[in-house]
């Protein structure tokens, strides 16, 4: 029996245990962050633009992860500004999340010299800032890991194609954006492929469309009879400026070539594009890995296994280019 004494001590003690002590908390959430360089996302249901963000939190809603279920986002957007990318980076990493995603050179980066602990999985990113951060693509020797986009074999290819619709094809202007991470090193690191192509290249440099004139004038300048766009998103996905390039070429009968999926449909003459649904996919895979206690050494930065050749039919014909057989074949689209 107790006596009251012993009873009051009794109440007396348990007085001192916290509230929260009595019940159940819930468990901690994964945190994952997520940095764009792209304007936020308003949502991602069928009604809304697809972004690459939508397409990797589709894929991490199809391993069974639901925000604020299983597993909380925190989000940072630099809204097209890549000058606000460096300190939206350093608040996802102050926030200690579990594992931080992202996507484009320029973001992945900013991430890496961030931090040095927290994993970063990217996906999809250029294969030259991958290579640089990840120190192994087989093996990654630090936090980063991911899948590539654009790869450096991507665009030896698209020259090659350049030969084959047009054997004069001997000058190429190759725009790039020298403010791009994934393709700092440009067009150095197609120099072997152009030498065994019998090429030369000539590096054009274009950030924005105020640097369109200029770099017109210099593939005039400098002589150019073909043109390699890569896949710059500022130069591929703007619309203005992937449209007056078309154009200009076009005008001048310039046979163009690009990674970038809209060039053919607009008007160039081919593109050798991947599907950018597919590594934002695959990077929530990585996340999912990583949630897991997978380690980034674990997890080999992927390149993309299939293409899309699009050829633009009725361009060809505009530059008196009969499209070989050995191309056709080889094409997944030939456009009228």
């Amino acid at each position: 029996m107790i006596d009251r004494r012993h009873f009051l001590a009794l109440g007396a003690a348990t007085s001192l245990v916290p509230v929260r002590a009595w019940t159940q908390q819930p468990a901690r959430l994964p945190k994952v962050g997520i940095l764009s360089p792209n304007p936020p996302v308003a949502g991602c249901g069928p009604d809304q633009p697809r972004r690459t963000v939508c397409y990797f939190i589709e894929g991490m809603r199809d391993l069974g992860y639901v925000e604020g279920r299983n597993v909380a986002y925190e989000y940072r957007f630099a809204d097209g500004d890549s000058g606000r990318i460096p300190a939206l980076a350093r608040e996802l990493v102050a926030l200690r999340p579990d594992v931080i995603w992202t996507h484009t050179g320029w973001s992945a980066d900013a991430l890496a010299r961030a931090t040095t602990t927290i994993p970063i999985v990217v996906g999809p990113a250029g294969e030259v800032t991958l290579t640089r951060l990840a120190g192994n693509l087989a093996r990654p020797t630090g936090n980063v890991t991911g899948t590539t986009a654009n790869t450096i074999g991507q665009d030896e290819k698209c020259l090659q194609l350049l030969q084959e619709l047009d054997p004069r094809s001997s000058r190429v202007a190759v725009l790039f954006n020298p403010d791009n991470f994934d393709f700092r090193g440009y067009p150095g690191v197609l120099a072997a492929a152009a030498t065994q192509a019998g090429m030369t290249l000539i590096d054009i440099e274009i950030r924005n469309a105020s640097d369109l004139p200029p770099a017109f004038a210099a593939i005039t300048t400098g002589r150019a009879n073909a043109i390699l766009l890569t896949g710059d998103p500022a130069l591929t996905a703007n619309d203005d400026v992937r449209q007056q390039i078309i154009k200009w070429a076009s005008g001048r009968r310039l046979p163009l070539a690009s990674p970038g999926p809209r060039v053919a449909p607009g008007g160039g003459l081919v593109s050798l594009s991947t599907d950018l649904q597919a590594p934002a996919r695959r990077a929530a895979f990585y996340v999912h890995r990583v949630l897991g206690g997978a380690k980034p050494a674990e997890l080999p930065v992927e390149r993309p296994t299939t293409y899309k050749l699009s050829v633009n039919k009725t361009t060809a014909a505009a530059l008196g280019l009969t499209i070989p057989q050995s191309v056709r074949l080889r094409a997944d689209e030939v456009i009228e």
